[in-house]
Order: structure tokens, then C-alpha cells, then sequence
């Protein structure tokens, strides 16, 4: 068999045969026949799927096979997400380190943060109008203030605007679920919800171990938020992808 760019792909949450032979153009038949090991009906999170992008073995015989597609677009795009959201978790901690132990660069930590919001919406600009990047970078600056002054209210044992904050950080949440759903259909509203809940539940552990001067489970919790950021962004990624196609050939 010819496939001189033959990849794996590790599988998401959603992926289907289907929707991977669409993505790679190939077929679930030549999927199947390199993955003999996998189950068609139901495929695990985190399984590593080897592929050969354009159907190379239906074309296997032919002695004018193109070159596999160009996936550069699409690396791109992923890289930039993951970067994006890499730095968004990066200096949330940072900040929260800065307001759980009293420290000097609050300010000037929390300038760097608010400018992860614009760069995220840079990238959604790349795809879509002005007015709507604008939306992301609003409710993501949002995201990030109510953040900052629930670790604060945590830290000084404020209960009652603790309570108040936490409802208005999932508030925000259920909008951008809103306002992601859409702007594209491969945005599912209440997976977007979920994973934007699991992203504060798991920043609310973070904290309340830092907090709590229990620095391993700290760092612990730190390691899982990350893992889920980057789910977020590869999610994020492959729903632009799909929507638009052709921008990426």
C-alpha cells in the first residue's frame, strides 16, 4: 500500500468513523482496514487511530496517485487554539498564586491575563466577522474578572459574595454556550455548557487546594485543568474545521 503521509489520529469526544473518513477523505472501509483492532460502534476517548488521508487504498493500484492533502491549515489552527487557551490556564494560576499568597504583581499579572481574552477572539476573527470575535473576547474577559474576585472572596472567607460570584460564573458560561452554538452548528450548546462547567469546576478545585496550602493536591488539580483546556481547545478547533471545510484544503 502507497500512503506516504499516513497519520494517527487520536480520538476526541464525538469522533465517529464517519466523521473521520468526511474529515480525512478517505472512507470508513479504509479506516476499518488499518485499525482492524477497533470496535466500529463504539470508539474510547484517547484511542490512536492510524489513517491514510485521500483514500489512498481504494487508489493503491494507480501510478498517478496525487500527494496526500496539505494539512498545514488545520496544524495551524490547532496549534494557535491550544497556544491560546494554554496561556489562558498558564495565567489564570498565576493570578491565583498572586491572590492566595498576598503578593506584589497582582496588578500587572492580571493586565497579562485580560489580554488572553483578544487573543482567542483573534483567532475566531480569522473565521468569522468582527462583531462576533468581539463577543467571545467580552465574555471571556467577563469570565476571567468574576474568576478573579471569587478566589479573592474565597481567600477572605466572604461566603455570601463567594455564593453570589459562583452563580454569576456559571451564568456566564450558559451564555457563551449560547453565543458559541450559534455561530456553528458543529458547537453542540449543551456540550460547549458542560465542558465550560467541567473547566470551572476543576479551576474551583484548583483553587480551594491552593488555598488550603495543600500544594501536591494543588498542583494535581492544576494538571487537570490543563488537560481539559487543551479537550476545549482541540474541540473548538475541529468545529471550525467543519464548518468550514474548504478554508482548510
Amino acid at each position: 500500500m502507497r500512503c506516504p503521509n499516513l497519520i494517527t489520529h487520536v480520538t476526541r469526544r464525538g469522533d465517529s468513523l464517519y466523521h473521520l473518513a468526511r474529515h480525512y477523505q478517505t472512507t470508513v472501509s479504509a479506516i476499518l482496514a488499518l485499525n482492524p483492532q477497533i470496535n466500529p460502534n463504539y470508539m474510547m476517548t484517547g484511542t490512536a487511530i492510524t489513517i491514510c488521508p485521500g483514500n489512498y487504498l481504494s487508489m493503491q493500484n494507480d501510478s498517478n496517485i496525487s500527494d496526500c492533502p496539505d494539512f498545514s491549515k488545520d496544524l495551524t489552527l490547532l496549534v494557535d487554539m491550544r497556544e491560546a487557551w494554554s496561556q489562558h490556564v498558564y495565567w489564570t494560576r498565576m493570578l491565583l498564586i498572586s491572590i492566595a499568597e498576598r503578593l506584589k504583581d497582582q496588578q500587572n499579572v492580571t493586565r497579562r491575563l485580560l489580554r488572553n481574552p483578544a487573543d482567542i477572539a483573534e483567532i475566531f476573527a480569522r473565521y468569522y466577522p468582527a462583531d462576533t470575535a468581539k463577543s467571545i473576547e467580552q465574555l471571556l474577559t467577563e469570565h476571567l474578572q468574576i474568576g478573579a474576585e471569587l478566589i479573592t472572596a474565597l481567600r477572605d472567607k466572604d461566603s455570601t459574595k463567594a455564593q453570589e460570584l459562583q452563580r454569576q460564573w456559571y451564568a456566564n458560561a450558559d451564555e457563551m454556550a449560547e453565543a458559541f452554538s450559534e455561530i456553528n452548528p458543529e458547537y453542540v450548546k449543551e456540550e460547549v455548557r458542560q465542558m465550560l462547567y467541567e473547566h470551572l469546576r476543576l479551576t474551583t478545585d484548583e483553587v480551594a487546594m491552593r488555598l488550603a496550602g495543600n500544594y501536591p493536591a494543588d498542583i494535581d488539580a492544576f494538571d487537570k485543568v490543563e488537560e481539559e483546556a487543551m479537550m476545549m481547545a482541540d474541540y473548538f478547533t475541529w468545529g471550525i474545521i467543519g464548518q468550514y471545510p474548504e478554508k482548510f484544503r
